[in-house]
């Protein structure tokens, strides 16, 4: 009887301190805004920047609360959490709404930062309940034993940036010092943070040039190309999945982490690779995996959803299901193709495109003019696309 009062009270407590998902805020983040970044990354990427060059980037609110739902979504345990952001010339509020993963509950939570001590929480609350100085105190404890909070702090302290903060917005100003970017930066850009792995990515793309080049076709099916992947016998898709299916995705988007075509990369000839016939879809399959090996599965597939819920409220082509059965097929495939040995890879020869990912007499059922899917649709058609492929 005690332990059933006790349960009684601990489920009364969680409800009473969580909000229903309909309460949690929706934040679309248009395409403009995501081409924004990217190119932010581009701009500031410490590879195009130069020693003594001065560096400032003005930052609104609003676009503090949609990278740190961007951010989140690279790590599995924040996955759908929501943020708000107000900006004071005192200090930057950040409201968040944690996904608790049960009866679609959410747990609101708020913190206060100040650039004074940029690694440090000033203040924290739960449900609206302010926690207590040890409270705070032991929560910025625990962060300064993260590995990636030191690394950042120490770049900090090398750039020693400065940050003026107004009503709305931020700016960041500092000298830049080509610092050695060590650790934190290794997960944030793999590609520029290490010779070795800029080689391994440039190997790569110059093995699918070749394969291009040798198979002569002007539309060459994706799935040739994979087989031929996994016919390489000292190939890890562990290992080397980051330089492999970033030299997929640079083949048919271009461009990969911010590295140009004839610059920092070969460039590739004038094919194309397709799915289904179609080069659109090729692009989100290999896009999709190469995302994959750059942050959890989930928060990847998290990404490709945010990408069409702003197509559908910024763009003339709206949500389309097509590009996210090819989404789900393609991290499906990146698991399968890292779970097998080279042994087991002898034997994948995908005969026709419906074995890389369903065909349109699938997903037609789901296509809806553009509208965006609810998420209750959504789920269901991920769920029915894995159902649909043979190496899940």
């Amino acid at each position: 009887m005690g332990g059933l009062l006790l349960a009684l009270l601990l489920f009364l407590l969680f409800w009473l301190v969580t909000v229903p998902g309909s309460s949690a805020p929706r934040t679309i983040i248009p395409f403009s805004d995501l081409s924004k970044y990217r190119q932010w990354l581009d701009d500031y990427h410490p590879a195009r920047l130069e020693s003594g060059q001065t560096v400032a980037l003005s930052v609104q609110q609003d676009d503090v609360q949609k990278l740190a739902i961007l951010l989140a979504s690279t790590q599995a345990v924040l996955t759908h959490t929501q943020f708000r952001a107000r900006i004071t010339p005192d200090a930057l509020q950040l409201e968040a709404w944690y996904p608790t993963r049960w009866l679609d509950r959410f747990l609101p939570l708020q913190l206060t930062w100040s650039p004074d001590e940029p690694f440090r929480l000033q203040r924290f609350w739960i449900s609206g309940v302010a926690m207590p100085g040890w409270i705070v105190s032991r929560i910025n404890e625990r962060l300064a034993e993260v590995s990636a909070v030191r690394d950042a702090e120490q770049l900090w302290q090398t750039l020693s940036p400065v940050i003026e903060m107004g009503d709305g917005s931020l700016t960041f100003s500092t000298e830049w010092t080509d610092p050695e970017l060590t650790g934190w930066l290794n997960d944030f850009a793999p590609f520029w943070s290490g010779s070795g792995q800029r080689e391994r990515l440039v190997e790569e793309v110059e093995w699918v040039r070749e394969f291009f080049i040798a198979d002569g076709r002007q539309r060459i099916p994706l799935r040739d190309l994979l087989i031929a992947l996994a016919e390489r016998p000292n190939l890890d898709f562990n290992q080397d999945g980051s330089a492999v299916f970033g030299a997929l995705s640079y083949a048919t988007l271009g461009s990969v982490s911010g590295m140009r075509p004839g610059v920092d990369l070969p460039r590739m000839p004038g094919q194309r690779l397709t799915l289904h016939g179609r080069y659109d879809l090729a692009r989100h399959y290999t896009l999709a995996m190469w995302l994959g090996t750059q942050m959890n599965p989930d928060a990847a597939l998290e990404l490709a959803t945010y990408k069409e819920w702003s197509d559908a409220e910024t763009r003339s082509s709206g949500f389309s299901a097509e590009d996210m059965v090819a989404n789900v097929a393609g991290l499906e495939m990146l698991g399968y193709l890292r779970r097998i040995d080279a042994q087991t890879r002898k034997g994948f020869r995908p005969a026709t495109d419906d074995r890389l990912m369903p065909s349109r007499d699938f997903w037609e059922p789901w296509l809806s003019n553009g509208a965006a899917l609810n998420e209750r649709q959504l789920r269901e058609l991920i769920e029915s696309t894995r159902e649909q492929l043979p190496f899940k």
